[in-house]
């Protein structure tokens, strides 16, 4: 009976993040959108949240049998548990939004869990002495410098993504790294049970937002699709101060005479060209096969113009070739008709230049 009451203890101190946890691995279950690397890492870094959860609770749990030996061990057993695991979740939090980690930066967590088990033969970490009383050794404070590393890396890779104009990559990252770090410090105390939620927050947050971003992104190039065009068309439209137009020539002719890994990797290249030029204030769009749109924001039309440019000659640096138009005034339903126009002159213009050089560009029919 009383193991019962302690099973429905700790569930009602744990609700909300084991509905977090559950439900995210249930989620992960019937995902078909994210890559199978990051859902294994998630999977891992809910399974550890969960764990940890359960660690916390027998570790206070063992705390309330005074002076017993066997409650002393299992209380060290699984103090030792619950901080090597923090660090490694926030670890684990790093290795899910920066999908190039190291696996280098494991080494803290690595040296933070041999300390806490050092526990069992020395006092440099923490102790609990024949009274089942915690008391912090020298190095006591190590599980928190190592998660505040790893925060640290997550500020890192939010910096990154916003240097790399990745804007609403970086301001969640930053979100996790500023939520981290409050639990960090929230860990200090006796907050167990508000530390682990946020971290399931966190999670949770993250995930939501990198399924969002699937529904929204072309998954060969990494544009942004044709819905989230007209979306951002229809959101805010009178802040929009030029629309580009882009369709890549030759393409039906690379897939048909070279095969469709030839076109992918021809779209692919293209594609890093519109993105190379551009910055927080335009969004490149895979709109079809072969067509692209870029939606700018606060740019001047002289800026406008300057970009197509910039993305005309990035293009023509890879050998391949592409049609540009644009157009800065009018609505955007105004633009976007004026920028094909222009766009499609362009490929007149394209096509007689090569025929006069004796050259032939094969377009679409």
């Amino acid at each position: 009976m009383k193991i019962m009451n302690y099973v429905l203890e700790y569930i009602t101190q744990n609700f909300v993040l084991l509905l977090m946890v559950i439900g995210m691995l249930i989620l992960t279950v019937f995902d078909v959108f994210l890559d199978d690397h990051i859902l294994r890492r998630l999977r891992i870094t809910l399974y550890l949240l969960g764990s940890l959860s359960v660690f916390d609770y027998v570790e206070s749990l063992m705390s309330t049998f005074g002076a017993q030996e066997w409650a002393i061990n299992l209380r060290i057993l699984f103090s030792a548990l619950c901080y090597s695991l923090r660090p490694l979740i926030v670890m684990m939090l790093v290795f899910i939004v920066y999908k190039k980690a190291h696996w280098l930066i494991t080494i803290p967590a690595a040296v933070n869990m041999l300390l806490s088990f050092s526990a069992f033969f020395t006092d440099i970490s923490y102790s609990i002495n024949a009274n089942n009383t915690f008391s912090r050794g020298p190095l006591g404070y190590t599980p928190y410098v190592v998660s505040l590393l790893y925060i640290a890396g997550l500020f890192f890779v939010s910096f990154r993504e916003l240097s790399n104009r990745y804007v609403e990559e970086g301001v969640v990252v930053m979100f996790l790294a500023v939520g981290g770090s409050l639990a960090a410090l929230l860990a200090f105390g006796d907050h167990s049970e508000v530390v682990n939620t946020t971290y399931g927050a966190e999670i949770l947050l993250y995930y939501v937002y990198v399924y969002s971003q699937h529904t929204k992104h072309d998954t060969l190039t990494g544009l942004y699709n044709r819905q989230a065009f007209y979306n951002d068309i229809d959101s805010n439209p009178g802040s929009i101060t030029g629309i580009i137009s882009m369709d890549m020539n030759e393409l039906k002719w690379m897939n048909d005479n070279s095969g469709h890994a030839a076109g992918d990797k021809a779209l692919k290249t293209v594609s890093d060209c519109f993105m190379k030029p551009s910055d927080f204030r335009d969004k490149v769009y895979r709109v079809g096969g072969d067509e692209f749109m870029v939606i700018c924001r606060g740019r001047t039309p002289a800026e406008v113009g300057e970009l197509t440019e910039d993305m005309r000659n990035a293009v023509n640096e890879t050998g391949y070739s592409c049609a540009f138009g644009f157009s800065v005034k009018g609505t955007p339903e105004e633009m976007i008709k004026e920028a094909d126009e222009h766009m499609y002159t362009d490929k007149v213009i394209i096509k007689a230049a090569a025929l006069a050089n004796g050259t032939v560009l094969h377009f679409r029919d």
